[in-house]
């Protein structure tokens, strides 16, 4: 008897590690891919307990391959005397109390994307730029690149790395051999 409560308290826990899979989309675009991407980082990746939000960008390769990167955010943006200094993340997710941001040509602008960013402190006024107001670059950051098939969002690839996405994928992820 206990061998069968052992059996079913270890597959209960197998089971309920691998349930965020379930959320994960095969077929869609690279909003699609982000998605997928902010699924998976917050459930595998310790970067996901060091920040609260979250940069993302994205890159479509001609190789038939989506490119996401997410990078803890630790800028803020300014707002001095009620104008915005610098242009504003487009779209965001929120997934498991983080935010995730990014620019978005295709389709503009979400109408909530300002309050949201006030929610999660991003947002800070100011009377006037200074110094200690700038722009922060931490070179030795890593971020999470994932790289997604275009044609099955199913299967990628992922590494953490302080470089930037490249140009072009040398990663192997034989996305028509599947």
């Amino acid at each position: 008897m206990k061998k069968y409560i052992l059996i079913f308290i270890v597959f209960s826990i197998i089971q309920s590690c691998s349930v965020w899979k379930n959320e994960l989309t095969k077929n869609g675009d690279y909003e699609i891919a982000i998605k997928n991407a902010v699924i998976d980082f917050c459930n595998t990746s310790s970067l996901a307990n060091k920040d609260k939000a979250f940069s993302v960008s994205y890159k479509e390769y001609k190789s038939g391959v989506i490119g996401v990167s997410i990078l803890g955010d630790i800028n803020k943006i300014y707002l001095v005397n009620d104008s915005f200094q610098g242009r504003i993340k487009d779209r965001y997710i929120e997934y498991n109390n983080h935010l995730f941001y990014w620019y978005d040509e295709k389709k503009g602008k979400d109408p909530n994307i300002i309050n949201k960013l006030s929610e999660y402190n991003i947002i800070e006024k100011v009377d006037s730029l200074t110094e200690d107001t700038g722009y922060t670059i931490d070179d030795a950051k890593k971020a999470t690149h994932y790289y997604f098939c275009r044609d099955n969002l199913l299967l990628y690839k992922k590494e953490a790395s302080s470089v930037a996405m490249p140009k072009e994928v040398k990663k192997e992820l034989h996305c028509s051999d599947k």
